[in-house]
């Protein structure tokens, strides 16, 4: 692992939770208690275990599955709420330590602009999968689009090379 792109938690040497786990849990567990009740608080409580036992993007991915299965008949106001407040889980798994202003800038730039892309799939379509499908289609084409940019650019794969890999 390169020294620059160390995490918190391999700085950290363990599994503790970091303050941007804290600050996640905290506003995913406020927005889910205030809206959801109990389930809510029961919610914030399993992205809390998950958070402390695991490494990596996990406790995001338990934010975002707890939210959408909670909110999933709510308001996007309500829905999107609960997106953004599990943004510091995200920017804990995914920034380097000590954090990078401009790195946490284009983390958050890109999330805000996926939550603004998923909005307006979800409103312009009538029916929820309709979104959910093209929203699938577009996060391929963009990891694509970035993985073959990534080949270039690392020089794993030459210029002429690139043309005829496809």
């Amino acid at each position: 692992m390169n020294q620059s792109e160390r995490t918190i938690r391999t700085v950290l040497d363990a599994n503790e939770l970091t303050p941007m786990d804290v600050v996640g849990v905290l506003c995913v567990t406020l927005v889910a208690g205030l809206t959801s009740g109990l389930w809510g608080v029961a919610a914030g409580v399993l992205v809390l275990a998950v958070a402390a036992a695991t490494t990596g993007p996990l406790a995001f991915v338990v934010a975002q599955l707890t939210a959408v299965s909670l909110f999933g008949d709510a308001s996007l106001v309500v829905l999107g709420g609960a997106q953004l407040a599990a943004f510091p889980l995200l920017a804990s798994a995914a920034c380097a330590w000590p954090p990078n202003r401009s790195r946490l800038a284009r983390l958050a730039a890109g999330y805000v602009l996926a939550l603004g892309v998923a909005w307006a799939l979800w409103t312009s379509f009538r029916w929820a999968w309709q979104a959910a499908l093209v929203a699938v289609v577009l996060a391929a084409a963009v990891a694509y689009g970035l993985h073959r940019y990534e080949r270039v650019a690392l020089g794993l794969v030459s210029a002429p090379d690139a043309g005829a890999e496809r």
